[in-house]
């Protein structure tokens, strides 16, 4: 069983996306119940279109969680125009320490994926709150970037998305680190397709991404719920992808005492190995910018 926690646009979309991926039945948690049971009975409704025999319950009882495979938390304060992540850090702190209580007390066994902005901040938050193990926890972040990254890769060559391949480390945020060096169209490295004036705007672009779809509809839904499906995914199946996500580094890359996002192999166990890489002078300092935000947002954290 899989359970999501927070039934607004991205919590919902989401669990629409397990179900169209067959991949469990669903504990919708929302403390608006209406909400949960309304999103709820509207996905069952339409089950038969995506041949879908599984069940999905809306629910505000969080012991309706017990005995799940995936906790995903989504619940929080979503970004308004012009807010960042970190704007958001104290509020979403607040739900994720409460919510954190719950998960501890209902699904000890279970794999902790976090959604929630700012997604770094709160999986080391979520982390120092369960004490589960560092394997068990990680956020989506990065491969929604990563996504970004290579569909603007796809635009500017014209070529099909499905051919791009492309790696986004570090902050999920404005610090956010896609790799140049390890991207490629078919195995061709992008370096070799582009000019360094049309990899930088793609680079701009990327980080813009969220941040333009928030300016004109107010919120993202769609990208994000499709990046928690892919992960969703890879654990239930045990598929063992290599995903980057938001890890808390026990040494590797030169760190501890933070969540950031690295490349992983995510598969039944949730974080199967940390995949440390060589970084391009470039993309390490970039790297280490990433590390000093996130390290003064929790030190901030902490003191507040």
């Amino acid at each position: 069983m899989i359970t999501v926690i927070g039934a607004g646009r991205v919590g919902s979309a989401a669990a629409f996306e397990i179900l169209r991926y067959k991949l469990s039945d669903v504990v919708l948690i929302d403390t608006n119940l209406n909400q949960a049971k309304g999103e709820a009975l509207d996905m069952m409704q339409a089950s038969p279109a995506l041949e879908f025999d599984g069940t999905i319950e809306g629910t505000n009882d969080f012991s309706q969680m017990q005995d799940s495979e995936l906790v995903i938390v989504t619940a929080g304060v979503a970004r308004k125009p012009g807010m960042s992540r970190i704007d958001l850090m104290n509020t979403n702190a607040k739900i994720i320490r409460s919510i954190s209580k719950n998960i501890v007390k209902y699904a000890s066994d279970s794999k902790l994926m976090i959604v929630t902005n700012p997604v770094d901040i709160m999986t080391y938050l979520c982390y120092s709150e369960t004490n589960f193990a560092p394997n068990h926890i990680f956020g989506m972040g990065n491969i929604l970037d990563t996504m970004r990254f290579r569909s603007h890769i796809a635009s500017e060559l014209n070529v099909s998305r499905e051919d791009t391949r492309a790696l986004v480390i570090g902050e999920h945020g404005d610090f956010m680190v896609p790799l140049v060096e390890y991207a490629s169209v078919s195995g061709i490295p992008l370096t070799n397709l582009l000019t360094t004036s049309q990899i930088e705007k793609i680079i701009q672009k990327t980080i813009n991404s969220g941040s333009n779809v928030i300016k004109l509809k107010g919120n993202t839904a769609f990208a994000p719920a499709s990046a928690i499906a892919l992960m969703a995914n890879a654990i239930i199946t045990g598929r063992n992808r290599v995903m980057s996500v938001s890890t808390c580094l026990k040494g590797q890359y030169g760190q501890s005492n933070l969540s950031i996002g690295v490349p992983v192999v995510l598969g039944k166990t949730g974080i199967e190995k940390i995949i440390e890489i060589k970084l391009s002078d470039n993309s390490q300092e970039k790297f280490n910018a990433s590390v000093t935000a996130i390290k003064t947002a929790i030190a901030a954290l902490k003191n507040n």
